[in-house]
């Protein structure tokens, strides 16, 4: 599903995280991750790590049959905790 060795990936995954160059930055990684809670929201999807990087990839647009239309809002659950791959 996702992989994790892609540029697009490494670069959502240095965000997630805060790090700069000059080490780690609190204040960035707090202010991504609530860019994403509220990109979430807004696509009306669950905000968890999966759902940000699909929404940060534009991979959100086209969601496959795990996908559930409420209205119009898509409502997408990320995997359970044992199964996923991260």
């Amino acid at each position: 599903m996702i992989n994790k060795e892609s540029e697009e990936y490494i670069q959502f995954e240095k965000l997630w995280e805060g790090i700069t160059p000059k080490g780690v930055n609190v204040s960035k990684k707090n202010s991504f991750r609530s860019r994403m809670k509220n990109s979430c929201n807004q696509e009306g999807l669950e905000f968890s790590k999966i759902n940000s990087f699909l929404v940060y990839s534009g991979k959100s647009k086209t969601l496959d049959s795990d996908t559930i239309m409420k209205g119009d809002v898509k409502i997408t659950s990320p995997p359970r905790r044992h199964l996923r791959k991260f």
